[in-house]
């Protein structure tokens, strides 16, 4: 008698381990970003309470780069008599040089969310035309992958959001979309703070 049908069946009950194992994961993950999900829709609903809505903003800022896995993040505004983005706030390795700091509305991956008013993953920035490296050179800083999304209220456009080198894999469309949530209590809150 052959060993080949319980060589198989061990073979298909690992394999069928491995993916349950993954799918655990994934639901672990689905989870976190439900949560995240829920924690904006609250936020938007103590905004009108909240004396403080930046403070609510970077706390948002700092939950959403957890779920996403990210290392790094900033909200930028966009200054209109500038054409400059000012980082407002900032998360992550060099977060106070980097906080008030300005680059022109049109520099790097946010210069060209900002023109395009669409959102972008780039996963490795220094194969990207569209990336500058001011940032990095000027507080040497190492940018390894990007999510980027505009702020957008009332049909302008007021800013973009950025996470930066996500700690495990590459940016994806859940992050995005994620994120692209953030970016609607971020449009309610500046659009609230006066600049």
């Amino acid at each position: 008698m052959s060993d080949a049908p319980l060589r198989f069946l061990q073979q298909e009950n690992n394999r069928l381990q491995e993916e349950n194992k993954g799918l655990r994961g994934e639901n672990a993950s689905l989870r976190e970003q439900l949560a995240t999900v829920g924690e904006l829709n609250a936020a938007l609903q103590r905004l009108e309470s909240t004396e403080t809505p930046l403070t609510l903003l970077d706390e948002l800022l700092s939950k959403t780069m957890g779920v996403i896995g990210a290392r790094d993040g900033s909200i930028s505004r966009l200054d209109r008599f500038t054409g400059e983005l000012e980082f407002v706030l900032v998360r992550g390795e060099i977060w106070q040089e980097l906080r008030g700091y300005r680059i022109g509305a049109g520099t790097g991956i946010a210069g060209w969310v900002v023109n395009e008013r669409e959102p972008l993953i780039v996963n490795n920035p220094r194969q990207d035309w569209r990336f500058s490296l001011e940032v990095d050179q000027e507080f040497g800083f190492v940018t390894r992958s990007i999510v980027c999304v505009p702020i957008i209220a009332h049909d302008q456009l007021i800013g973009v959001i950025e996470l930066l080198n996500k700690a495990n894999g590459a940016f994806n469309e859940t992050d995005l979309a994620v994120l692209s949530m953030l970016s609607q209590v971020a449009a309610k809150i500046l659009t609230a703070v006066p600049t």
